[in-house]
């Protein structure tokens, strides 16, 4: 089994290792940002912006400047016409040699979620007609558009959200649960699933970030963690039919 992964901008704490450990799988983390990360500080800020409490708001101003400083060298860094001539002729190149005869997983967080969501799409092919991906994992995305993006989804699918996501709304986490549960009602007795699952109470990163003193988001990222295994797991053992 071979199992491709993207990145996110602020790095892993955890996953690669555990992933082919546990899936079984050889895993690929390609530094398809060139050397790019942000400072772990705005994953602090970002999650300050979501406190609540008059006392709180004062110190928003602050955080809100500091992201300032970073946005714009992450828009420029890994705008699309810069990164995806990496991501998807890779992919191609993988399954067109390496694994050729093996079934591959790919997983996507934050920014790299919006070019998992693409390959789920099924519109890259290999020369030889070949769809690269069999499955796709996202965690707390973003950069993707609702609910279009959704709603362009072929192959299985699965995402973990977190409830307090300035990239996913309430209102477009919604759609993506109802479109997808839409999707597995028609597709799955031909074989073809989705899943959706919130995490209640987890902040933008948790499923990377694996912070050991937030406790309770700790944990949630070792069930995201868990919620990618199975899925690749299930769809290696068993891969949809063609679609």
């Amino acid at each position: 089994m071979s199992q491709g992964e993207s990145t996110k901008p602020f790095g892993f704490k955890l996953g690669p290792a555990e992933y082919a450990k546990k899936a079984n799988a050889k895993v690929f983390l390609p530094d398809f940002m060139d050397g790019f990360v942000l400072n772990p500080d705005v994953m602090v800020s970002m999650k300050a912006l979501s406190a609540t409490g008059w006392w709180n708001q004062l110190y928003k101003v602050g955080h809100v400047l500091y992201l300032l400083q970073w946005f714009p060298l992450a828009l420029f860094n890994l705008r699309d016409a810069k990164t995806r001539p990496r991501i998807f002729p890779f992919f191609k190149a993988l399954k067109e040699n390496e694994a050729k005869d093996l079934p591959i997983g790919t997983a996507g967080f934050c920014w790299g979620a919006k070019y998992v969501t693409e390959l789920c799409w099924d519109q890259t092919k290999t020369k030889d007609g070949k769809r690269v991906v069999e499955c796709g994992f996202v965690a707390h995305p973003s950069g993707l558009k609702y609910p279009g993006d959704i709603e362009m989804v072929v192959l299985p699918y699965s995402c973990a959200a977190a409830e307090h996501d300035m990239q996913m709304s309430a209102v477009q986490a919604k759609q993506t649960k109802d479109v997808l549960t839409a999707k597995t009602a028609k597709t799955k007795d031909h074989g073809v699933e989705h899943e959706f699952v919130m995490y209640d109470g987890a902040h933008h990163g948790f499923a990377v970030r694996a912070d050991e003193d937030e406790k309770v988001e700790a944990e949630q990222g070792k069930k995201a963690e868990a919620q990618a295994v199975d899925w690749f797991k299930r769809w290696f053992a068993n891969p949809s039919p063609n679609v």
